[in-house]
């Protein structure tokens, strides 16, 4: 057996010190090292996430050919048309191709013409003071849905089973500025 040295007294509150020191520097050194482990393991989780939900999401694809169909007022064939927001003076008009179902939520039907159609835009453009513009509604694949009228730029859309679409009604149009 080892026999104990005895150490002057006041070397002992510099070993409890030291002591102190390694056993705090072990701790934090073992916090870092779990909150390092669980952001990656958060980041990966994540990134798994987001490539999964990307292939079931849709998207408007600005075209100003789509434009100009609804500021001719020309209807399209085979297509339901919808309106968000006022029926009288909508946030934004969609015409949904015949082959898939809105899934309307605050969509509304509407039963379209030229006229009506031109009323529309007219009013869309001179109650609100802004700018709307067309894009085609595609799907996750890029298959056209439909045509989009408003001057929201953005919005979701998903084609699901049975080729049932949503399409997220647009936010009203910023109106702060404007008298």
């Amino acid at each position: 057996m080892r026999a104990e040295v005895p150490r002057p007294a006041h070397t002992h509150g510099i070993d409890d010190w030291r002591i102190i020191m390694e056993t705090t520097q072990a701790d934090a050194s073992r916090v870092t090292t779990q909150f390092l482990t669980y952001s990656l393991i958060l980041a990966t989780l994540a990134v798994f996430i987001a490539g999964c939900a990307a292939p079931y999401a849709g998207r408007l694809q600005s075209n100003p050919q789509v434009t100009e169909v609804f500021k001719r007022s020309r209807i399209l064939p085979d297509h339901q048309y919808y309106v968000s927001g006022f029926q009288r003076v909508p946030y934004a008009i969609i015409a949904v191709d015949n082959k898939y179902q809105l899934q309307a939520g605050r969509w509304q039907p509407i039963d379209m013409d030229s006229t009506a159609l031109n009323q529309l835009i007219y009013r869309m453009e001179h109650v609100y003071s802004l700018n709307p513009r067309g894009a085609w509604i595609l799907d996750q694949d890029g298959n056209r849905l439909g045509a989009w009228y408003s001057s929201q730029y953005q919005t979701l859309v998903k084609r699901e089973k049975d080729n049932r679409i949503v399409v997220a009604n647009p936010d009203p149009p910023d109106l702060r500025g404007i008298p």
